[in-house]
């Protein structure tokens, strides 16, 4: 793999989630020579044009100033790669941004962890589109709180859902007013009757379409717990509850007593989550999780897989140089 590599060489690191497409584009010593974010409406696994993807890298390449064949390496992070049985389509989506190079494809929380923790051992909180928990142990093992058939329904659809069906059921209080205000507005329904009809014909959405919607919903919800609205508060509350089950089956796997614990996602990110993570405590006896601010965004730790996989990872001098451009950090 190293014969094909000079000092114009290049590597690709995609950050491929259900809301946005990241790119990345790094020299052989690190330099961010181009990083470009698009939105998109489709899951990875849906995805079967890949002509948006070769755009998209044309794109990331012009502004990079590279030829497509400087390109020696791409990793990829892409959402629902969730077992073995998604390798194959994940890898030719990996293999359909029109470069001639090797490529990997790894789950998305595989790269925002490295990115997060720069390699270290410790527990990535993934909840944003989607929700995952995923820890890397001393002795280089990977686990997730799915490997356990464990779920947290901390993903941002799961959190607009139940909101809105508490309010429906009637749940809500004089200090909901605000939630209840900007539900109506944001479904634009005139009152909670024909909110309640709307939804009982799901919007008139197909799954996917409607998941998109309450997900985009979520932000309200995360904003009105910081507020102090009862059912938001109870509905996040809730979905760091399940975060902490899973953070605390992952820790008895690490050696501690100090784990790492960071962040990955638009969920985790709101005030209210990462207050609510930043204080969590581990049940585990002896061990304790230590808060640690997320080093790269995940684009950037798909960087420096391919810097590994090409045999140039030299430590933390790698993570160090991207760390000097700010479209790598957080």
């Amino acid at each position: 793999m190293l014969e094909k590599i000079n000092a114009d060489s290049v590597v690709a690191g995609v950050d491929m989630g259900g809301t946005n497409v990241r790119i990345m584009i790094a020299d052989l010593a690190g330099e961010v020579k181009a990083y470009i974010k698009t939105e998109t409406d489709l899951l990875p696994k849906q995805r079967t044009d890949t002509t948006p993807l070769i755009v998209l890298m044309r794109e990331a390449l012009h502004q990079a100033g590279c030829m497509p064949d400087q390109v020696a390496f791409l990793a990829a992070g892409i959402a629902g790669l969730d077992s073995s049985d998604d390798q194959d389509w994940a890898d030719r989506l990996a293999s359909g941004f029109g470069l001639n190079c090797p490529s990997r494809a790894v789950n998305d929380a595989i790269i925002a962890h490295r990115g997060a923790l720069a390699g270290a051992p410790g527990i990535l909180v993934a909840s944003g589109t989607g929700s995952i928990l995923l820890a890397h142990t001393e002795r280089g093992q990977w686990l997730r709180n799915y490997d356990f058939g464990h779920y947290a329904a901390s993903g941002a659809r799961f959190l607009g859902y139940q909101a809105v069906y508490d309010v429906l059921a009637g749940r809500e209080s004089p200090g909901d007013g605000v939630l209840v205000r900007d539900m109506l507005r944001f479904f634009r329904q005139p009152n909670l009757r024909d909110l309640a009809e709307a939804a009982s014909r799901s919007f008139g959405l197909d799954r996917a379409r409607r998941d998109r919607l309450f997900g985009l919903f979520a932000s309200i919800v995360t904003r009105e717990a910081s507020a102090g609205s009862p059912i938001a508060v109870r509905v996040c509350d809730d979905a760091l509850r399940q975060i902490g089950v899973g953070a605390d089956m992952l820790a008895a796997f690490l050696d501690g007593p100090d784990i790492p614990l960071s962040k990955t996602g638009s969920v985790a990110g709101s005030e209210y989550f990462s207050d609510g993570l930043e204080s969590m405590v581990c049940a585990q006896p002896g061990r304790r999780f230590v808060w640690t601010e997320p080093r790269l965004i995940p684009a950037a730790g798909a960087v420096l897989i391919a810097f590994e996989t090409l045999g140039l990872s030299f430590g933390e001098s790698m993570a160090d140089a991207l760390a000097n451009s700010p479209h790598a950090l957080i």
